[in-house]
């Protein structure tokens, strides 16, 4: 019996020392860039395929679970146009933005230099002048992958794929895929 409290104890011992070297940030911000593609919708398919620009922020509530928001937008054409036999066709151009936000499950990997992670939570979109569609709630969910570039983990380069769409009879469905810079600060105890 003595024995195997004996190895309890180092075995807990053990593990605290190595959740104490394990340095995840507190806050993260991210930046960066991407695409937005719709997928499905009678909304959705008036877009075309655009560059997207993403912001974020993640607050990272203990070594496994976080809560991020953050705002990607989207500018690019639409379907939606007109045609003449003299001039060709024009097209107009579309804006839509995405504002995301919700929990976050982080699994560290590689003595926490890679970081795995899903989150799902609750969304918003709206778009530019000129279309009379309501903005609306969306649901999102994500994956992402980070590494660490610098030796104190600090600095992370990602990439994160994000699907919205709206509750029930589906008017619009889209994802988004970003290539970000996270920027990590503070340590989580």
């Amino acid at each position: 019996m003595k024995r195997y409290f004996g190895s309890f104890v180092f075995i807990c011992f053990f593990a605290a020392v190595l959740a104490a070297q394990d340095d995840a940030s507190r806050h993260s911000l991210e930046v960066g860039g991407g695409g937005v593609f719709p997928l499905s919708g009678w909304k959705a398919s008036e877009y075309s395929v655009g560059p997207a620009l993403h912001v974020g922020y993640q607050l990272r509530l203990q070594k496994y679970v976080a809560v991020e928001a953050g705002w990607t937008g989207s500018w690019g054409p639409t379907n939606v146009g007109f045609c003449s036999p003299k001039y060709g066709c024009e097209y107009l151009g579309g804006e839509v933005g995405f504002l995301d936000y919700g929990l976050r499950g982080i699994v560290p990997v590689a003595a926490g230099r890679v970081e795995l992670s899903v989150g799902l939570g609750g969304g918003y979109d709206w778009y530019g002048n000129g279309y009379n569609y309501f903005n609306s709630a969306l649901i999102q969910y994500s994956g992402r992958a980070t590494v660490a570039i610098d030796r104190r983990k600090h600095f992370r380069v990602g990439f994160t794929i994000r699907t919205w769409r709206d509750l029930g009879r589906p008017t619009q469905q889209w994802l988004s895929t970003t290539v970000s810079l996270v920027y990590g600060l503070g340590k989580v105890r």
